[in-house]
């Protein structure tokens, strides 16, 4: 049964490997990028500690104090996503109150035992579930109203848009919500349901974790660009002499982008947040090498810059005829998943802020 924690953070490593490729990562990529880092870790460790009981005192119980920072990874991941946060800096560390005064109470408590200097057998094997009942509680407690917190933000941020449909983003705030929910309902009936005089081994609160993490990698990989970049096969085959096999002559490469451009102002596919190059080439009934081809020999320029000028464009357009449009919705209204995401591209192409040029106006 202890592989189920090895299963978990083989693929959270996994995850963190395709963040750490994508290029170029954004606030919240990195937020999430240390959130399934952290499981990772704190999965690890204890496959380690069931397994083969290998782990040092120090760290098996600083990894007990992990499940403290669920709730807090969970808003600021919201907060990224939706453009509250491109930064953390003074009151958003206040959040990590709860892990700091557990690991303060362990010093306390075990004293030189929570290194391993001292031998204690309760002190070499820690859990939410055999400690002070105040920590078990405040845990419990936690998730809710960070869940409560995160759905609180989104709504705000659906009034502002103020669309009947949530963006593919929205989505998957939710999905990442309903996970930490899982893995706080499985918690919940360990601890009412497990047998007092056994140790505490936590299976199925790992089993939910696993679940938690492989369902986020088949969304992001699947529904989302949450851990890829669709434009990389067009920025591969911008370095790689895959045009020959395209069989696209200099005429037909100036028909096609003719044909291309004409597509892109009278349908305004770059409104699409999750428009890949493999998805715009099939609406043109060409393959995605014919397209990398059009696109950079038409336009000097990738996929991805092709696409984002068109958004900053139509941003662009939009505040010409109301500098007032909230950027927030201005930014999901042009193709953008993110606040941080519009600012980046607009700043590439206006060498200005969107809030900079609203004023201008």
């Amino acid at each position: 049964m202890t592989y189920v924690f090895l299963l978990a953070a083989l693929q959270a490593f996994f995850l963190v490997s395709l963040l750490i490729a994508k290029k170029p990562r954004s606030t919240a990529d990195r937020v999430l990028m240390l959130w399934l880092a952290g499981i990772g870790i704190h999965t690890f460790i204890y496959f380690l500690h069931f397994q083969f009981g290998i782990v040092p005192p120090l760290a098996l119980n600083l990894n007990a104090a992990f499940p403290f920072l669920q709730g807090p990874f969970l808003l600021a991941y919201v907060a990224a996503v939706i453009g509250m946060r491109d930064r953390f800096s003074g009151a958003d560390f206040l959040h990590l109150l709860p892990f700091a005064t557990f690991i303060v109470y362990l010093l306390v408590t075990f004293g030189a035992a929570t290194f391993g200097l001292e031998k204690s057998d309760r002190a070499t094997n820690l859990s939410l579930f055999s400690l002070a009942p105040v920590f078990t509680v405040l845990l419990f407690l936690s998730v809710p109203v960070y869940i409560a917190w995160s759905l609180v933000l989104m709504r705000r941020a659906k009034q502002v848009i103020g669309a009947p449909g949530l963006p593919s983003g929205f989505l998957w705030l939710r999905a990442c919500i309903a996970g930490l929910g899982l893995v706080w309902i499985a918690a919940m009936a360990h601890f009412l349901f497990r047998d007092a005089s056994e140790p505490a081994h936590p299976h199925a609160v790992f089993w939910a974790l696993t679940l938690f993490v492989y369902g986020l990698g088949y969304l992001g990989l699947t529904r989302t660009s949450i851990f890829r970049e669709p434009q990389i096969l067009a920025l591969k085959e911008s370095l790689q002499p895959k045009y020959q096999k395209s069989g696209l002559g200099p005429e037909e490469v100036l028909a096609l982008h003719g044909e291309l451009t004409a597509f892109m102002d009278e349908k305004r596919p770059y409104l699409d947040g999750e428009l890949s190059l493999q998805t715009l080439a099939g609406q043109l009934g060409l393959s995605t090498n014919q397209l990398s081809q059009v696109i950079n020999e038409g336009e000097q320029c990738s996929f991805r810059d092709f696409i984002n000028a068109r958004r900053v464009r139509e941003a662009c357009l939009r505040l010409d005829a109301n500098p007032n449009t909230p950027l927030l919705e201005l930014a999901m209204d042009c193709g953008f998943n993110s606040k941080s995401s519009f600012n980046r591209a607009f700043r590439k192409f206006t060498d200005r802020t969107p809030s900079d040029y609203a004023k201008s106006i």
